[in-house]
């Protein structure tokens, strides 16, 4: 029976948390003991956890069940969310399956392709990645070049993509391609879903200057997608791509302030605490203009929050978004960056050398190099002022001499 002062099923969720997390952790949570809860998260099997709460429908409840969720309305569904959060249960599959296929996926495609592509995403059993840019489509990324060929019930693709993240660990993709090089450069494009595992695709690991494999480079050659993974509409991907897009920009803006020991942010870089606790800790929080870095850092981490709170009340009533996520994906790069700029600066010749053996001190620079990267991801910041001056001020729009010509007539380089 439903709880009669909760959300329909939440006594079902207790039951399985009861079932699936460690003796203790439920009166951890009660008595606000948040170290010991968190104490008790870190001897989890994630994975296992996240599957159990995905095939009960509890990753994403607003879904309908046929669709793997629980057919919760929209209010419920957060409230059964918080619970997870209140809890420190994870409940989040790893990869962009969750923040950014899932909603295009709800919003574009048949009720044949959700029943196929929603379940296993919810499960973390499918991990997703994301094969949108290319090398001569990056900021234009209308101006793509891969090619997905209709041939009876499937589609034949054929391009290069570049940028993907843990494109090496995933095991289906987000794929926008050109079905119809007649059509304007933004009308010609169709949105798939792509098994990584099917014949002809070739996943060539990238590695970014702090010495992490995170990026990859995708070709695909004569690769078959069945028609039943298209997402959108044949020739609707951008309007399809779009919403995905404005998903990225939102989870790369880091509207939740969990609390985190180090660097487990999608984003990278140390937290405040953290840096706050190392200048304390070396003494250069003595000196003014360190203190001064560190309550800069705190305002912009404020308004960051204050912004991004903004940003979820609009959705949680139901309005789609319009530029919130790209003036917080500004923000979020800028405190991001400043913020591991001043962990440079307190740790002062520490942040360039250090004993090899050391390997909590090399962190501190391996996570630096990691958010230069913050201002190019997911539409670099250049783009998103460009969106926001159009959006939110009304300036004019960027002059474009091909608008509405065919895309095999526009040149390339």
């Amino acid at each position: 029976m439903d709880a009669p002062d909760g959300f329909p099923g939440e006594h079902e969720l207790r039951q399985l948390l009861d079932e699936v997390l460690p003796a203790g952790w439920a009166a951890s949570v009660a008595s606000g003991d948040e170290e010991a809860t968190l104490a008790m998260r870190e001897t989890l099997d994630n994975p296992t956890i996240v599957a159990t709460l995905g095939r009960a429908g509890w990753v994403a409840p607003q879904y309908g069940t046929a669709f793997g969720g629980r057919g919760l309305s929209r209010s419920d569904a957060q409230a059964a969310l918080g619970l997870l959060q209140d809890w420190h249960v994870p409940h989040v599959p790893r990869g962009s399956g969750l923040p950014l296929a899932a909603p295009t996926i709800d919003q574009w495609a048949s009720d044949d392709t959700k029943r196929r592509l929603l379940p296993p995403l919810l499960s973390g059993e499918e991990r997703w990645c994301q094969l949108f840019s290319e090398p001569g489509a990056g900021s234009d990324m209308a101006s793509l070049a891969t090619t997905a060929v209709r041939d009876g019930d499937e589609w034949v693709v054929n391009g290069q993509k570049v940028w993907t993240t843990f494109g090496h660990e995933s095991e289906m993709a987000m794929l926008i391609a050109r079905t119809d090089p007649d059509q304007p450069k933004h009308k010609g494009i169709t949105y798939f879903g792509l098994d990584m595992r099917s014949p002809g695709v070739e996943v060539r690991q990238l590695v970014n200057m702090a010495g992490q494999v995170e990026f990859n480079e995708v070709f695909l050659s004569d690769v078959r997608i069945p028609d039943l993974l298209r997402i959108s509409p044949v020739g609707e991907g951008w309007a399809a791509a779009m919403t995905t897009l404005g998903a990225e920009r939102f989870a790369l803006s880091g509207p939740k302030c969990k609390k985190r020991k180090s660097s487990d942010e999608i984003l990278g870089g140390k937290p405040l605490d953290e840096v706050r606790a190392a200048a304390v800790g070396n003494g250069a929080s003595q000196r003014p203009s360190t203190r001064d870095a560190l309550v800069q850092d705190h305002i912009r981490g404020r308004l960051l929050a204050l912004t991004s709170g903004r940003a979820r009340a609009q959705a949680a009533a139901g309005r789609r978004g319009g530029a919130e996520g790209s003036i917080t994906k500004i923000a979020k790069a800028m405190t991001n960056q400043t913020l591991q700029e001043t962990a440079m600066e307190t740790l002062g010749p520490a942040s360039v050398a250090w004993d090899p053996a050391d390997g909590d001190a090399a962190e501190w620079s391996t996570q630096f190099l990691r958010t230069r990267a913050n201002s190019i991801e997911g539409g670099t910041s250049e783009i998103q002022r460009n969106i926001v001056g159009e959006r939110v001020l009304g300036l004019p729009r960027e002059p474009d001499p091909f608008k509405g010509q065919a895309w095999r007539d526009v040149p390339r380089s």
